[in-house]
């Protein structure tokens, strides 16, 4: 089935139900439907066709919204492009996916309209610019009605792009099988129903924000808040006043929710707070709790999984400290494997997790070589080599120690970063650690630590002098008041690190 007969669905079922709403404007679930009609109309006017990609370079907006279930419902693929890339990237995307319109904000028109694209450019916003189609009168123009494309579940639906930083950004294919399995398995996890009151701060072009909270809040007809951009503020204004019980958001910005503090907010109905992208220290979370009086909960999962995987979740009896929880059954299976020999290894013992079922994606864009070296063959079954390093314990509880690339060879010794960030962590100070090899001419790799706070050297070895074994100390230790530099999907960015440092 296309993912976006699910607006059609509840348009029918709750037409006068708000379904999403940004600072400037809100709409009801039969005006989405109309207006997402109208956005598929207006773009097969343009000439796009099923199958065509439509790449959008939009925040957080109901035109995000529209453009994205218009394009889909003609049976095109939405690629959404981060905001945050490059001019690189950015020409990368489009050589990649060789769209056929570019739906883009006004105040970015200047980044495309120099580029011999040969694409159909829509503008958003209020400005008339020569050489655009006007996002307000193609929808204007367009009969609000339209038959949505028939699709195979096993179709593509969306592709999103990873952040590149070990190479170009390699687009992720989504279908609409994955979307369906990714949003029902999340509502049945978390208890989402049409009573979930959605606020979706994390960006749209990635999964966290667009299949986190956004496509799910279609699936189960709830309210979705969307913020084009990240304030603090504005969050907790939002939650007041929109009554919001559940958010997915980053690690940065939960340490900002903390550093900012609810202050005279009343934030009371928020029930839920998830957080993806990469893990928290046990010391933050209880933070975060009493702080903002929720419950948090950590989730682990990857673009290439849509990104629903494992999960902490309210029916379960424990939550234990450092655990991304335990495998969403619904719509995934785990295997952990010594990433040398691909044998699985036991319980409590380290090794790559490797994803297989429904949320799994199809495969990377226009990429075999690289489809064939992350997909691979088990016991008859074909999994997803992650990259990332994890043991699960007795109980099936899943803990995620690191990336593979991650990894520190130090004296012939395995370090993983992760084990390392936990106890810096512990000095109350210390608000962002990042732990990397640096190049040592005896060792080959050392421990070295970055850490921005109100620290010094000694308090961060002191501290790690008391948890872990020697050769995890970190021979150096930089101190920074700055942040640390960020991916394109906001993760502390290591490689930039390493390379600063190396």
């Amino acid at each position: 089935m296309n993912f976006a007969s699910y607006v059609d669905i509840q348009a029918r079922e709750r037409p006068d139900e708000l379904a999403v709403t940004d600072p400037q404007r809100e709409m009801s679930y039969a005006e989405l439907r109309a207006e997402t009609d109208a956005v598929a109309n207006g773009l097969a006017a343009l000439g796009v066709e099923p199958g065509d990609h439509v790449a959008l370079f939009l925040p957080n907006l109901t035109t995000f919204v529209t453009s994205y279930y218009g394009a889909m419902k003609l049976g095109a693929i939405p690629v959404p492009i981060n905001l945050r890339f490059g001019e690189a990237e950015i020409a990368h995307v489009l050589r990649d996916v060789a769209p056929s319109a570019l739906v883009v904000l006004d105040r970015f028109v200047d980044a495309f309209a120099d580029r011999d694209l040969g694409v159909e450019l829509v503008a958003v916003g209020d400005e008339d610019i020569e050489g655009t189609t006007d996002y307000g009168q193609l929808v204007a123009d367009a009969e609000k009605s339209f038959h949505t494309a028939e699709r195979l579940d096993s179709q593509v639906a969306e592709i999103l792009y990873t952040s590149g930083t070990t190479g170009d950004p390699k687009g992720v294919q989504h279908t609409h099988g994955n979307l369906a399995a990714n949003a029902r398995g999340g509502a049945r996890h978390m208890h989402m129903t049409s009573d979930t009151v959605y606020l979706t701060i994390a960006p749209c072009f990635h999964a966290t924000g667009l299949n986190g909270t956004t496509t799910p809040s279609v699936v189960t007809g709830a309210e979705n808040h969307l913020l084009p951009e990240w304030d603090p503020e504005m969050a907790l204004r939002t939650m007041e006043s929109r009554g919001i019980t559940y958010t997915v958001l980053i690690p940065t910005m939960v340490l900002d929710l903390l550093e900012h503090g609810p202050g005279g907010y009343d934030i009371e109905p928020l029930e839920t707070l998830v957080v993806g992208g990469s893990p928290m220290p046990k010391e933050r979370i209880e933070q975060v709790e009493a702080a903002l009086d929720c419950t948090l909960y950590e989730g682990g999962g990857m673009t290439e999984t849509t990104p629903l995987a494992v999960i902490n979740s309210p029916e379960q009896a424990v939550r234990k400290p450092g655990s991304v929880g335990t495998v969403a059954g619904a719509v995934a299976r785990l295997r952990i494997e010594d990433p040398d020999t691909g044998e699985a290894v036991e319980p409590g013992e380290r090794g790559e997790l490797l994803w297989h079922g429904d949320t799994v994606m199809k495969g990377y864009h226009d990429l075999p070589t690289k489809n064939e070296a992350v997909f691979v063959e088990r016991e008859g079954r074909e999994w997803l080599r992650s990259g990332d390093i994890g043991h699960r314990d007795a109980d099936g509880h899943v803990f995620l120690d690191d990336r593979l690339d991650d990894m520190i060879i130090t004296g012939g010794e395995n370090v993983y970063p992760r084990e390392i960030e936990d106890v810096i962590y512990e000095l109350d100070e210390a608000q962002e650690a990042a732990i990397v090899g640096t190049p040592h001419e005896r060792l080959g790799e050392q421990v070295t630590a970055v850490v921005r706070g109100d620290v010094t050297e000694a308090e961060v070895q002191d501290v790690c002098r008391g948890s872990l074994a020697d050769y995890k100390i970190p021979r150096e230790v930089h101190v920074r008041e700055e942040a640390l530099p960020q991916t394109a999907t906001m993760k502390i960015d290591k490689v930039s690190l390493r390379a600063e440092l190396g």
